[in-house]
């Protein structure tokens, strides 16, 4: 047994509920901001990695073994608190675009409806968009059950010439029809689109969409991400977790603000 959890268990109890523990591997570091293969974070977020701000005075290297505190803020999150509790080979970094940031247009990206035809997302877009990640046999309630009762309760509130596009993680088991029935079970209209793209497509946007996602024993590994796209496809605000406010994504998809400030990248809300 890891002599550090019930010394964790203590410390999480008395951080609340906007500090989580982090444990990981340093996968690369540049700057203030620190790639992470992180353990699972208990009642927060599944094994994957990811890009952390570190807002502490202590230098790591990639290999490190770290504890952190990560701390989640309406405006973002961080680490702190990091210490180093070992080293050992860095795991290999994927090279691939970078996530694109409040201000940023989305590449020109084609995603292919369920029920037929095609549609552009990013520069070329036609209205605004929620673009957000799932797939239909996704095991873990507080991942895209969670995301699909959230975009139940935007459904309704859609501004004119605003959609919901949910594009799936899953595209070998996600056929259209697959798709467009599980789209009638969750009462999704005809501004809610489900779409696929081919795995090299999907893998480049989940990476602009700074999306970590990865298979591992038959199960699809995603974190939460949810893009507001304004008429024009530059990135308004993204969320990355289901607790977003309502009335704020509602009135970014009508009017393209209030942005999220200029060069910034993920939201986690504060439950």
């Amino acid at each position: 047994m890891n002599r550090l959890l019930p010394a964790l268990a203590l410390l999480a109890a008395c951080w609340g509920q906007s500090a989580y523990i982090l444990e990981g591997t340093v996968v690369a570091v540049d700057g203030s901001t620190v790639t992470v293969d992180h353990d699972e974070i208990d009642g927060f977020m599944a094994p994957m990695t990811m890009p952390f701000e570190i807002r502490d005075d202590v230098q790591v290297s990639p290999g490190d073994r770290i504890v952190a505190r990560l701390m989640v803020e309406e405006q973002g999150s961080y680490l702190a608190k990091v210490r180093i509790t070992g080293h050992t080979a860095p795991p290999a970094q994927v090279e691939g675009v970078a996530p694109i940031k409040s201000g940023e247009p989305l590449p020109a990206t084609t995603v292919e409806l369920a029920q037929g035809g095609s549609l552009t997302l990013g520069e070329g877009q036609q209205g605004s968009v929620a673009l957000t990640f799932a797939y239909t046999t996704c095991p873990m309630p507080e991942f895209c059950p969670a995301v699909v009762s959230r975009l139940q309760g935007l459904q309704p509130r859609l501004p004119e010439d605003a959609r919901i596009v949910v594009v799936t993680l899953d595209p070998e088991g996600d056929t259209p029809a697959v798709l467009q029935a599980f789209a009638t079970d969750v009462g999704a209209t005809a501004r809610w689109n489900w779409a696929r793209m081919e795995p090299a497509a999907l893998q480049d946007l989940a990476m602009r969409s700074g999306l970590s996602v990865r298979e591992e024993d038959g199960q699809i590994l995603h974190s939460l991400r949810m893009l507001v796209l304004d008429d024009q496809g530059t990135l308004v605000e993204r969320y990355d977790d289901t607790h977003w406010p309502l009335d704020r994504v509602v009135e970014q998809l009508a009017t393209g603000r209030p942005a999220a400030p200029e060069g910034t990248s993920g939201t986690l809300t504060p439950k």
